[in-house]
């Protein structure tokens, strides 16, 4: 007698994006991420993988997922995925959506001229940064998106570290200046979140991009608390769920508890010797800088009205 895959217990490919058997680490924070990513961005869809950890996500033994991988270099990763948005457009394909999926490593560092320049072109592409805060892939050395003397393989003792350069890059600051459609933060600890800002970032024609910071193991937590950490990064305010429209409209879309800093720096051995009340100070600084941005008239008041 013959089994349907219902009595044999197996997902439809139809109904899942992202199937079991992938290789990244155990615990790894990402992998439920990317699930939710590819769930919301649907089956028609090509993804641009820039070299990372995600390399591991995607082995090329088997598959594990139900869209186009193309693995890439730092450098062409963001200007190829442009080149196969304007393929499709040629074609008339224009209900197939190009994802570029970068580290940190990608965005904030050795891939920026790139992702800039897609950025000022407009680019029709969702970009999607994976930011674990290091070079993860190769052992977890410091990259631009790497808060400042906390404990990497490259990083200096916090205390030895100038206080105007122990804050990472402000990675939406920076694609704020291009003026695009949509920029947004989020967490795959939040769900719904994330799942929101991905079907909204797809309404717009041009660039889009979403930052999540995703933890790592390689932080120094115990595996089975991934998602917890990242929880916490959201809940202590270290990292600010909002979204950025034009370049300009700034909304915070999830209002913290604002849990004791500890809570989420106490799981991390990357944290140790790090002066808390820097660090503290620096988060509270981050948010006052985003109310204002968000408590901003918008539409900008015209300049007759400005005196």
């Amino acid at each position: 007698m013959q089994l349907t895959t219902t009595e044999l217990g197996v997902r439809p490919f139809s109904k899942e994006r992202y199937f079991g058997g992938h290789g990244a680490c155990p615990g790894c924070g990402a992998v439920s991420m990317l699930r939710q990513v590819m769930q919301a961005v649907g089956p028609k869809a090509y993804y641009f993988i820039l070299a990372s950890c995600a390399g591991s996500y995607f082995p090329g033994e088997f598959t594990v997922c139900d869209s186009s991988i193309v693995f890439t270099v730092y450098a062409a990763g963001f200007a190829q995925a442009e080149g196969m948005s304007q393929a499709l457009e040629l074609r008339g394909r224009t209900g197939e959506t190009v994802v570029a999926y970068s580290g940190d490593g990608g965005a904030f560092d050795i891939g920026l001229g790139g992702l800039s320049g897609i950025a000022e072109r407009n680019a029709n592409v969702l970009v999607i940064v994976n930011d674990n805060q290091g070079y993860q892939n190769t052992g977890g050395q410091q990259s631009g998106g790497t808060p400042r003397g906390i404990i990497t393989k490259s990083t200096q003792p916090f205390h030895q570290v100038s206080p105007a350069a122990r804050n990472r890059k402000d990675l939406l600051e920076i694609l704020a200046a291009h003026r695009v459609p949509y920029l947004a933060t989020a967490s795959a600890a939040l769900p719904r979140d994330l799942d929101q800002k991905v079907k909204k970032a797809l309404t717009y024609r041009g660039f889009k991009l979403i930052h999540l910071v995703t933890a790592c193991v390689n932080w120094g937590f115990e595996s089975r608390l991934a998602i917890r950490v990242a929880r916490l990064a959201v809940e202590t305010g270290f990292h600010p769920l909002y979204e950025i429209e034009g370049g300009r409209r700034y909304r915070i879309t999830h209002e913290p508890a604002f849990a004791p800093l500890e809570e989420f720096t106490g799981l991390q051995r990357r944290f140790q010797g790090v002066d808390l009340a820097l660090l503290g100070r620096d988060v509270a600084e981050r948010w006052e800088d985003l109310r204002y941005k968000a408590a901003r008239e918008w539409p900008a008041p015209e300049p007759s009205s400005l005196g």
